[in-house]
């Protein structure tokens, strides 16, 4: 509760300060601006040819300028990471930039008598541009602790409850984002994503073979504050019971708040969500904080809508760009 009104209150503060500046850069503006440009008024749509600066050719000092707008601009590109939702983003990292991005997650089940704990930490993603549009992707999830407690009868024949314990490192990711189109008209902007999970963890936690998987990413901005996203995704992962062709999708919702806050919620499924098994369907929501240019925190809270997804989830996390 406290923190939802620190939020709000961020926001408040926010757009009162915006109104104040918007309006002191408005006056200022009129007042150093002439009404007409020296050479008379510049009609919409006229040539850059037509000003004495183009026809002469550009000035040392106006390609400096130049480069030193395009460099600001790079900085002022707005951080979009592939976290907290589901839903990965169609934004790719410019090249010679970095971004990690990670955090916690624990999730709760229980299913036929048995309940399970697991605390996931680490989530890392590391993303760099390699190219303009796209980008490299390695992951992992990290180390992963899971709490196991089932029915059973001890010698005597007393029931009882038995309590394991399931830890371990995952499997690691690599892979690639490539940006297709930027959205246009009712098209919306596409981006597909290439990756295959490694066998480098537990014996507990790895799947044990190589399991690919292509992601097709899909995103729309109806105005300035408000969009939606989605995945189709088919991959071949390695289950308890081998190997399977899995389909997974998701929807999201993004709502920015203010500059300081955005909020998303979310449908997200798996088809089936493992061989010979029921499909698991799940419904999140969440927020983002962006603390700086390059910095920003997230939380989401989830819960499954059937037997086979799991009970809840909730997690912490950040992303950071150099």
């Amino acid at each position: 509760m406290h923190l939802t009104f620190a939020l709000l209150a961020m926001c408040f503060v926010d757009g009162v300060v915006h109104a104040a500046t918007s309006r002191d850069e408005a006056g200022a503006s009129a007042a150093a601006v002439p009404s007409e440009p020296p050479n008379g008024p510049q009609r919409e749509g006229d040539p850059v040819a037509a000003t004495p600066a183009a026809r002469d050719g550009l000035t040392d000092d106006a390609h400096a300028v130049e480069a030193v707008d395009t460099d600001a601009h790079t900085a002022r590109e707005p951080l979009v990471s592939d976290r907290p939702d589901f839903t990965e983003s169609t934004s790719v990292v410019s090249p010679g930039r970095y971004q990690w991005e990670g955090g916690y997650t624990f999730t709760r089940d229980s299913e036929n008598g048995r309940r399970s704990r697991d605390h996931t930490l680490a989530e890392l993603l590391l993303r760099t541009g390699v190219t303009p549009g796209v980008e490299l992707r390695f992951g992992w999830a990290g180390a992963s602790f899971t709490t196991l407690s089932y029915p059973d009868r001890s010698d005597a024949g007393r029931r009882v409850h038995q309590r394991d314990h399931e830890d371990g490192w995952t499997d690691m990711t690599i892979g690639f984002k490539a940006h297709l189109a930027e959205q246009r008209g009712w098209r919306p902007e596409l981006a597909v994503i290439g990756a295959l999970a490694l066998p480098t963890g537990s014996i507990s936690k790895s799947s044990g073979d190589v399991d690919p998987e292509v992601k097709w990413l899909w995103s729309y901005a109806i105005d300035d504050r408000l969009s939606i996203g989605g995945n189709l995704n088919i991959a071949v992962p390695t289950g308890a019971r081998g190997r399977f062709a899995q389909a997974s999708a998701s929807l999201a919702i993004g709502y920015s708040v203010c500059e300081h806050l955005g909020v998303y919620a979310e449908y997200f499924g798996f088809y089936p969500g493992e061989r010979g098994e029921d499909c698991a369907h799940t419904v999140n929501g969440g927020f983002a904080v962006p603390v700086t240019d390059d910095l920003q925190l997230d939380l989401r809270i989830g819960v499954g809508l059937n037997e086979q997804a799991d009970d809840f989830f909730a997690g912490v996390g950040f992303a950071v760009r150099f």
